[in-house]
């Protein structure tokens, strides 16, 4: 593997693709790909990142949430450390902490300073931004890879903005696009640039509540009106696009084709408050595990079936997204 990466790039650590190698470092987030005869015998070991929920709490209750509000929190630091440094050590790359809420996981900080020194994984966070303070970045300095901010119209997220970037914190913005965030959405979006944020993700809705969901209508505003503040914003800001919108915004481009997929249940795992796994957050499968070693069995054993559409609506799996087949069955909600 060495005699196929730059003399450049050895600082990177690298990871074993299906046919190719990604190299990435942490400290600056930045990837690499080679790809080529050199690589072709290379298969993956372990799933690329962890998306890792330490517990199920949240000092917010907002309606859209995927989590499972009554799921068990069965995690300590202290066991959360020895997993994941055990899913390190076969090959993962990143963990990215969510939730719940992780800044109300107990030792939250003291979790990701270990992580940083004791093993070789990336580590970032997403935080509804409630509890975010100059204290907790500062003790974190250095140690994290990526604050990811979701925006909330309840709390004051142009403060939280502030800080993050005062602070001189990496960060990037998720931003949920609702039926009632349409007529604004490139105001708040060029807001944002303003407020110093420049990584910008636009994520879709994935859920039963037929009220979030885009129109047709809807959709070709968003589409239009993103494709015109991509363009004024190309050299100010990223705008990205979650997988998730599948090819419902034809106007922006791609970084990946239909084909290639989403990468849940083979490129990342969703790991629950409970000590279950899935594919991704708003999917219906889940397995419970107790080691490291059981999840990667699980993730060899169950790539094909966790690759399939979840059945919550809003899979760019599935034919229209799954909604024709949600309004067939939930005749109630829509009916309100």
């Amino acid at each position: 593997m060495d005699a196929a990466i730059p003399s450049s790039l050895r600082h990177m650590r690298p990871y074993a693709l299906d046919g190719a190698l990604l190299l990435f470092d942490r400290e600056t987030g930045w990837n690499a790909l080679i790809d080529g005869p050199e690589t072709a015998h290379l298969r993956r070991a372990a799933p690329r990142v962890l998306q890792f929920a330490l517990s199920h709490r949240c000092n917010l209750a907002c309606s859209f949430c995927s989590r499972d509000a009554d799921a068990k929190a069965l995690w300590t630091g202290s066991s959360a450390f020895d997993f994941l440094s055990e899913m390190a050590r076969a090959g993962t790359m990143e963990v990215a902490f969510g939730g719940g809420e992780p800044l109300v996981f107990k030792g939250f900080a003291d979790l990701v300073r270990r992580l940083h020194d004791e093993t070789p994984l990336g580590v970032s966070f997403t935080t509804n931004g409630t509890l975010l303070s100059a204290p907790l970045l500062r003790s974190l300095e250095g140690k994290i890879g990526q604050v990811r901010l979701s925006i909330y119209e309840e709390s004051d997220w142009r403060a939280q903005v502030r800080l993050l970037r005062d602070t001189g914190a990496r960060f990037g913005i998720n931003y949920l696009v609702t039926p009632a965030r349409v007529e604004r959405l490139q105001d708040v979006l060029l807001e944002l640039v303003e407020l110093g944020a420049s990584d910008l993700l636009l994520l879709s809705y994935n859920g039963a509540d037929p009220a979030l969901h885009l129109s047709d209508a809807q959709l070709a505003i968003v589409d239009r009106d993103l494709a015109a503040i991509w363009r004024a914003l190309s050299t100010r800001a990223e705008l990205k696009l979650d997988v998730c919108w599948g090819g419902r915004l034809p106007s922006l481009p791609r970084a990946m084709s239909p084909e290639e997929g989403c990468g849940a249940g083979r490129d990342h795992l969703v790991i629950h408050s409970d000590k279950t796994l899935s594919p991704c957050s708003f999917h219906h499968l889940t397995y419970p595990f107790e080691t490291a070693e059981d999840v990667l069995r699980l993730w060899e054993m169950q790539r094909t079936p966790m690759r399939a559409a979840t059945a919550a609506p809003g899979c760019a799996r599935e034919p229209d997204y799954g909604l024709t087949r949600a309004r067939r069955r939930l005749p109630i909600l829509e009916a309100r």
